[in-house]
């Protein structure tokens, strides 16, 4: 409500109540907050205004429907004078996914006041001292509800004593009262959310932090998808369509957070140019192959034809299942499936071919809905195990190794598919599309001349490489 030109009221205590040019308000600046739903992300803008009620920026986010919507469901309350469902909430993943920025967004699109803590507010070198200074701040959000708690770079309040070095003991008294806060405030419906940012696995967590009534389970908010990224490059940064397509499958298939999308968009409208390496490596990543495939008559066949033979789209249905795509090399079944599963049966792709941050990737793979694809030979024999016993979503495994020796996987043997006369073209221009390179006539007619052995040589030496180099007898 604007009471005044320079003036606009976001949130009143107690609501309703009666504004009057006696009334005490507090004049600061603002943002307005918008979320505009996507197909499976909401685009969030932030659109800043001075005290005059002037627009200075807009700030463009993207986050996950399921990430979005759980936030909303859990501190709606708030909008309505309530407490939140939860009083807290901790949001981890990897860095540069926007867990900050999600932090600050929160209290601009609630209404509510902020109070922030930080290891260089609480802890001290004196005996006492770090925890008087923590219940302090909570007492503030309590003098200041409806409000927001915030707690960026959270890792050394929120895991166990006994993962925090040398701080041990005072973390670990911090922690208690960051728990008996959280009890406090739930009991008594305080009308406060103390939001966490962590770049922790969520089983480095306290657990007594994950219960309801707590902070719950932990907000994944994973590395962006195809569609978020596009949006990003379009809306915010207004690069054509056409190039931001080609930017944002690189920019995912590299693994880049948005954090790095927003740097590398920012490199090319100053140079025009773009360059894509891959970051450091969590392990997982996803996985997309090109929709201009669906535009190649020779694909489509190909995918036509793998599915009449292997029933794929029924297959990743069922969350159980199991299945090893075993007579083909890993980096030429990997572009094969994941058209396949992300251009055919139109879900998303998750690659896993490290044990590192395996929980990361799992809770990544069921946030998404996706279908996890795994390199096992890369992986630990137990992690495997685990995954193939305890899983609730599909894996195909890819690699001429069995996945297990003691279970048996339904075998998919594409590779008489694959490598048959009349779809080598189709095959060949889908793992050059995916890999982002050429291929010319000289290429074509290699790949359809070799024999069935030469053939997946030359997939393989064309997705490890970049092109191909080896000439067979009879080949020009």
């Amino acid at each position: 409500m604007r009471v005044s030109p320079e003036c606009v009221v976001k949130i009143c205590s107690p609501s309703p109540c009666f504004w009057h040019p006696m009334s005490a308000v507090s004049v600061v600046d603002y943002a307005e907050v918008k979320a505009e739903r996507l197909e499976h992300n909401y685009l969030v803008s932030v659109r800043f205004y001075d005290r005059f009620g002037k627009g200075t920026r807009t700030e463009y986010y993207v986050y996950p429907v399921r990430v979005w919507e759980r936030v909303e469901h859990v501190l709606s309350p708030l909008l309505e004078d309530r407490p939140p469902r939860n009083p807290g909430m901790i949001f981890i993943g990897p860095p540069g996914t926007g867990k900050s920025s999600l932090l600050r967004i929160v209290p601009d699109y609630l209404g509510l006041s902020v109070v922030e803590v930080g290891a260089e507010h609480v802890l001290s070198k004196w005996v006492g001292e770090s925890e008087k200074a923590m219940a302090r701040l909570f007492a503030e959000a309590v003098r200041l509800q409806p409000s927001a708690v915030l707690v960026d770079e959270g890792d050394w309040i929120i895991s166990p004593a006994k993962e925090t070095g040398g701080l041990s003991e005072v973390s670990s008294n911090v922690l208690g009262i960051v728990k008996r806060a959280l009890a406090e405030f739930y009991r008594e419906g305080v009308k406060s959310a103390v939001l966490f940012a962590a770049n922790l696995a969520e089983s480095a967590i306290d657990s007594t932090l994950k219960r309801e009534g707590r902070c719950g389970k932990p907000v994944v908010i994973p590395l962006p998808d195809f569609e978020a990224v596009y949006s990003y490059l379009t809306t915010a940064v207004g690069i054509e369509p056409r190039v931001a397509e080609r930017m944002a499958l690189d920019f995912v298939n590299a693994g880049l957070s948005m954090a790095d999308v927003v740097s590398k968009a920012q490199a090319y409208l100053e140079t025009g140019r773009y360059s894509v390496e891959p970051m450091k490596y969590r392990g997982y990543r996803r996985f997309v192959s090109p929709a201009s495939l669906l535009e190649d008559r020779d694909v489509v066949e190909l995918l036509n034809k793998l599915e009449e033979a292997f029933w794929f789209e029924r297959i990743v249905e069922y969350k159980f299942a199991r299945v090893w795509v075993s007579d083909l090399p890993a980096v030429v079944s990997l572009p094969v499936v994941a058209a396949l599963v992300g251009l055919r049966c139109r879900k998303p792709v998750v690659l896993i071919d490290h044990s590192k941050y395996i929980d990361e990737a799992v809770d990544m793979v069921n946030l998404l809905g996706a279908v996890a694809v795994v390199v096992h030979k890369s992986l630990h024999p137990e992690v495997v195990k685990v995954m193939w016993s305890t899983a609730d979503f599909p894996i195909v495994f890819i690699g001429r190794e069995s996945p297990l020796e003691y279970a048996e996987a339904h075998q998919l043997r594409v590779g008489d598919v694959v490598t048959h006369a009349g779809l080598r073209l189709g095959v060949a221009k889908l793992i050059a599309a995916t890999y982002g390179v050429k291929l010319d006539r000289q290429d074509f007619e290699k790949l359809r001349s070799a024999s069935t052995h030469e053939f997946l040589e030359l997939l393989s030496q064309l997705a490890l490489t970049g092109r191909i180099v080896r000439a067979f007898k009879g080949v020009a």
